[in-house]
């Protein structure tokens, strides 16, 4: 009976029943707890960072010259890597040779100079207990003994001097490394000043950074401070550069100052002189501060605002004053006294529909990012 009662209502009738059973679902739906994810409010001293650029320089850098003039004989390719005491360049030594073997021969002349002299005083010395004549004569002799005397020491300088030029026609390597540049080639003539290759330390690198003046006092000797290359990637590990220099010269118009900071040993890092790096500054700060996710912030024309979940699982809209950030973590203050409090827990997923006093459901709780 109750089917054919059904049967006989009309469309209209029918399409009203749907529509109010349609309502009745959409307001179920409406009232049911929003699922969100939630962090706590943490408290801490926010150490916040700047980023500068710097460039890669060894720290014994050299640029070699000849040391003797005289002809190139060989100079070491660039690219050559060396080792400390390695030959880089050569220059002819048979003219040093010749002046060497002349000096010697000049040496053993003064030798038998002053041998004579030496016989002669001594005999004039003996004669003149017994002749006027011979007295007069010691005198004279004499100074050619003391001049044939100087003659040897000067000799013996000029024989040293002569030996060291013959050392410095062969050049050396002060340090390991590797040969970047060559500024002649064997077979020209040089002079003793001239610059014959670039020598890099590609063992001991270190940055060179201009720091804004301001942060001077950020800035310590022996301090670490993480080093990445320009195109580094947040996977690759970090590296570090110990600062072994502060130089508070300012320059006037940048209002900077430089800094040289030594990059500690990495095998598995490859770096290159002359490669622009990014050095990370901390900027220390006595203030605690209440910390809370990025996504937590919710902004809006009006300012910006939190989602606080009270103890009944029901939302509640709380505005604040945004300060500092690091990484993932913002600083907050909120404008209402004791609308907050460490350990309170936010909306970091799910916040933006959700209007004052609605009911949630804790479906996350992530970890506090640092």
């Amino acid at each position: 009976m109750h089917h054919t009662q059904q049967s006989h209502l009309s469309p209209l009738t029918r399409l009203a029943k749907a529509a109010l059973l349609t309502t009745g679902l959409f307001c179920t739906a409406v009232n049911a707890a929003a699922p969100v994810a939630v962090e706590r409010i943490t408290q801490a001293n926010l150490q916040s960072q700047f980023t500068v650029h710097g460039t890669l320089y060894g720290k014994q850098d050299v640029r070699l010259t000849a040391g003797v003039n005289g002809l190139l004989t060989y100079v070491a390719e660039p690219g050559s890597l060396v080792h400390k005491g390695d030959i880089l360049a050569k220059i002819d030594t048979l003219p040093l040779e010749f002046q060497h073997a002349t000096q010697r021969e000049m040496l053993t002349r003064a030798k038998i100079n002053l041998r004579f002299h030496k016989q002669e005083l001594s005999r004039l010395k003996k004669l003149a207990q017994s002749s006027s004549a011979a007295a007069s004569q010691v005198d004279q002799i004499q100074n050619k003994h003391d001049l044939a005397q100087s003659d040897i020491a000067l000799a013996e300088i000029a024989l040293q001097r002569i030996a060291d030029q013959i050392n410095r026609a062969t050049l050396t390597a002060p340090f390991s490394g590797v040969v970047s540049e060559r500024f002649i080639q064997s077979g020209a003539d040089v002079n003793r000043a001239d610059k014959l290759i670039k020598l890099i330390d590609i063992n001991n690198l270190e940055a060179r950074i201009y720091i804004p003046i301001k942060y001077l006092n950020y800035i310590q000797q022996g301090q670490s401070l993480p080093i990445t290359t320009t195109d580094s990637t947040p996977s690759q590990p970090t590296n570090y550069a110990k600062i072994t220099a502060i130089i508070p010269a300012t320059d006037p118009r940048s209002q900077s100052f430089e800094i040289r900071a030594t990059l500690e040993k990495d095998t598995d890092s490859l770096w290159a002189v002359g490669q622009l790096v990014n050095i990370s500054v901390p900027l220390k700060t006595d203030n605690t501060s209440w910390l809370v996710n990025r996504d937590a912030l919710i902004l809006r024309k009006d300012g910006v605002h939190i989602v606080k979940i009270d103890d009944q699982n029901t939302a509640q809209k709380v505005p604040v004053q945004v300060g500092k950030g690091k990484g993932k973590l913002v600083a907050i203050t909120p404008l209402s006294a004791g609308s907050l409090s460490v350990n309170d827990t936010v909306v970091v997923l799910g916040a933006e529909r959700l209007q004052a006093g609605q009911e949630v459901e804790v479906q996350q709780r992530a970890k506090n990012s640092s």
